[in-house]
């Protein structure tokens, strides 16, 4: 039996709308006020959607629900790299993962069962890491492998430490056809197509803590230089295979299958309003708009081919596999902050790659509107009030 309990849901944005780094923003607690019991449970269905990738969802839960003084689950918790799980067909390759953490780990939590990274390169071909002045003393001849299984797919969760390494060896694996060990690869040639690559998180910038709140270079920065060295050794484009994370609308269906997963465990009826809170017009809002158009069009079956329910399988539930329906929302919100990446009059942003079919076939002026929210606040207990009031809640 289900109950009209909320006639909104919300997807939020964590770094630049609920902290900043390891600190919380001024109001936030007061937000989730407006939306808990006095246990501190949610009356409004809420997901939380990041670009991070350098943890586990639960980690990251864990993490929320200690800062922020209430219990959020690990399955409200969605990660850049959450889609992942639901590319089978490179799960069983040899791959080369890069990003900062528990890379390992959380790529075979992701289902990926032959991994390299970084540092395992380093270490097989000290040679070639060889930026350090120190490194190239090392003879070539005594550091071969006999017996390295060609890279077949490259996996970037995050950026690397040590760019200039790291784009260095990421270069020789694409151009060596994912055998940086073989001999048979000589200076003038080019092995194109590349290996299959496949990246989380676009985002150019990321704001600062304290000291100086200045926008930092992300991921999204070092694909674009991987992709010019590349284009600039080989002449050929990098080529991506798919992306996830904001803004690509594939992070965004999976936000409204976990909304939809918990308005069935709050026993309430699916809104078919969800609002998207974030800090960047180029990731939180310019996602939110593509979904709002993928809603309007179903996206022509572009996502067909993915069965959402295998990103959730440790969290999903055979009963509300009879009445989960994605038809149920039918609006999506973008709603703005100031308390992040976006400052008024700031240009400053940006993406590494078009990442939406969907965005590549919009004029410069359509994409522009895109960019644009429903209504921008000071921070997120002022868009919360503003939500609340709309809807009575």
């Amino acid at each position: 039996m289900y109950t009209a309990a909320s006639n909104f849901s919300l997807i939020l944005d964590i770094d630049g709308v609920i902290c900043r780094g390891r600190d919380l923003l001024p109001g936030v607690r007061e937000a989730f006020e407006l939306i808990t019991d006095q246990k501190g449970r949610f009356s409004v269905p809420t997901v939380f959607l990041t670009n991070g990738s350098n943890s586990l969802r639960a980690t990251k839960a864990m993490k929320l629900s200690e800062l922020i003084g209430i219990h959020i689950a690990p399955e409200q918790v969605i990660m850049a790299h959450s889609p992942l799980k639901m590319f089978s067909q490179l799960h069983e390759k040899h791959v080369l993962v890069v990003g900062q953490g528990p890379v390992k780990e959380l790529a075979n939590h992701l289902g990926f069962r032959s991994v390299t990274q970084l540092e395992d390169l380093r270490v097989l071909f000290p040679h070639l890491d060889c930026v350090d002045f120190k490194r190239r003393k090392l003879d070539p001849f005594t550091c071969q492998i006999s017996a390295f299984n060609p890279v077949e797919a490259i996996i970037f969760l995050g950026e690397p430490l040590r760019w200039e390494s790291a784009l260095q060896l990421i270069t020789d694996v694409l151009i060596t056809n994912g055998d940086p060990a073989s001999m048979k690869h000589k200076r003038s040639t080019k092995n194109y197509p590349h290996i299959p690559i496949v990246a989380c998180n676009m985002d150019l910038l990321w704001m600062a803590e304290k000291g100086l709140p200045l926008p930092r270079f992300g991921h999204g920065i070092f694909l674009h230089c991987l992709a010019a060295v590349y284009n600039k050794l080989t002449g050929h484009e990098l080529h991506f295979d798919a992306f996830m994370g904001k803004p690509s609308e594939i992070s965004y269906i999976h936000a409204a299958h976990c909304i939809q997963r918990q308005a069935f465990t709050m026993k309430i009826e699916c809104p078919d309003t969800v609002y998207v809170i974030g800090d960047n017009p180029e990731s939180d809002i310019l996602g939110a708009n593509l979904f709002s158009k993928y809603l309007k069009n179903r996206g022509y079956g572009r996502f067909d081919r993915f069965d959402i329910r295998n990103v959730d399988t440790e969290y999903e539930s055979p009963l509300f596999d009879e009445h989960s329906s994605f038809d149920s929302i039918e609006h999506c919100v973008p709603v703005l902050v100031e308390t992040g990446v976006y400052h008024q009059g700031c240009t400053m942003n940006g993406l590494a790659h078009p990442v939406s079919q969907l965005l590549n076939e919009l004029s410069v002026e359509e994409q522009k509107e895109l960019r644009k929210p429903a209504f921008v606040e000071a921070n997120l207990y002022q868009a919360m009030k503003v939500i609340s009031s709309r809807h009575q809640h």
